[in-house]
């Protein structure tokens, strides 16, 4: 292999200690989820626990809630401007434009029979902006079906938490690919898959002489985002309509399980980077693990059997869910050079002794338990299983994903690539 992995963190995940000084990570994230960090960091652990308890996974968001929305306020208090949404990109409406009656409440069949035609023109924004709504969850509206998992408030509270967490795994950074110094002096920035837009409005706020532009099926970005960060509904497994050799940086976190075509993807990556340009990204392999025993092969757990049940239903929707395992390969195979690897042990709740470890820990239990029904919803369903069969199964996966006597953790995988200086032919 041409490029150099990096060590990946295999040192063993170690079970609490009480009588061990619980440590005070040093972090440097912007505002919002700093907030919530320090916020949750401090909390009295027991006052914790019970806030988020057993039965109810959502204390998390209750204990950090108020002071979060505190910090989104001050994340963006400086030039903002509405977030422009596009799609296709070449129609430009902003939040302003739309009126109330453009909701998802007001929303008739005809204006979701014209999202899912391929026939709309592109100024349909209201409906492009709407939602569908199936077994009482709500999802895109726009290319329907095409995202296998909700975009309502709870999935964006996840989303939210994902990134916490990814920062807390990370000591604070954004990503590892070294094209910070670009980014200072003013760069174009791309987020595949851009969610809440919280990565994208963090990084704009950070670097605020880099433009940072993100994509997602979704129109659920807030409203008044930083002057340099614009949002458009897109799909990114389609041709993209940017010039060729546009950006400096291209960005995917959490993402990858929804690629139907990662070949393609990165070609196309390939394409639009500038010679010498990064791609990154981040993503959880989901394959439950332990360095201590209490998770053998042969040991029954309902949530592994679970994700074998999601992996099955995602590859008969069109997407791989152990994608990011094979990414440093296909990045080589596709043309990159310069590809590292960095791996970080992902606690499945609060059982290690570093107290950083827990709070990753219960992010991640916390946003898996709250997001269990509208994970499963498609990709089980897409196997036949009927919701009642679908709700008996998670029954067990909540037992599992509360049992403190499984010290099990996932694999984040962050890994980057350079397109390289000379040689490429645009993606070819």
């Amino acid at each position: 292999m041409a490029s150099a992995l990096a060590q990946p963190d295999d040192s063993p995940l170690r079970t609490p200690n009480r009588k061990t000084k619980p440590l005070s990570p040093s972090l440097k994230p912007s505002m919002a989820s700093k907030i919530m960090i320090e916020t949750l960091l401090t909390q009295d652990e027991d006052r914790l626990l019970a806030a988020v308890g057993a039965d109810s996974m959502t204390g998390l968001s209750t204990v950090a809630a108020a002071t979060l929305e505190k910090g989104k306020d001050k994340a963006t208090s400086g030039p903002s401007s509405p977030a422009s949404q596009i799609s296709p990109r070449g129609s430009v409406s902003s939040a302003e434009d739309e009126s109330p009656t453009d909701s998802a409440a007001n929303l008739t069949m005809t204006d979701i029979d014209s999202v899912n035609s391929d026939n709309y023109p592109a100024s349909m924004t209201s409906s492009i902006k709407a939602h569908v709504y199936e077994g009482g969850l709500r999802y895109h509206a726009y290319k329907s079906g095409k995202y296998a998992f909700p975009n309502d408030e709870i999935e964006q509270n996840r989303d939210d938490m994902k990134h916490s967490m990814a920062l807390l795994l990370m000591q604070g950074e954004f990503f590892y690919a070294p094209i910070a110094e670009r980014l200072e002096t003013g760069a174009e920035v791309l987020d595949l898959g851009t969610g809440t837009g919280i990565w994208a409005i963090e990084l704009g706020d950070k670097y605020p002489n880099t433009t940072v532009t993100g994509i997602d099926l979704s129109p659920i970005q807030p409203n008044y985002v930083p002057e340099n960060v614009h949002f458009f509904v897109d799909d990114f497994d389609e041709d993209w309509v940017d010039p060729d050799n546009k950006f400096d940086f291209i960005h995917m976190r959490n993402v990858m399980h929804s690629v139907t075509d990662t070949k393609a993807l990165l070609s196309r990556v390939m394409r639009h980077l500038k010679p010498g340009g990064y791609i990154e990204i981040q993503d959880i392999d989901i394959t439950p693990m332990s360095d201590d025993e209490t998770l053998t092969p042969t040991t029954p757990y309902a949530l592994r059997d679970y994700l074998s049940y999601m992996a099955a239903g995602l590859r008969a929707l069109g997407s791989e869910m152990y994608a990011i395992k094979d990414l440093p390969a296909q990045l080589e195979a596709a043309g990159f050079d310069d590809i590292k690897k960095t791996t970080h042990k992902v606690p499945i709740g609060m059982w290690p002794r570093d107290k950083r470890l827990r709070l990753c820990g219960l992010f991640l239990r916390t946003a898996m338990m709250d997001g269990l029904r509208g994970l499963s919803q498609r990709p089980m369903g897409a196997l036949g299983w009927t919701p009642l069969q679908i709700e008996m199964v998670l029954v067990n996966v909540r037992k599992a994903l509360m049992d403190p006597k499984i010290h099990a953790y996932f694999t984040f995988h962050a890994v980057y690539a350079r397109k390289p200086l000379s040689g490429t032919t645009n993606g070819s």
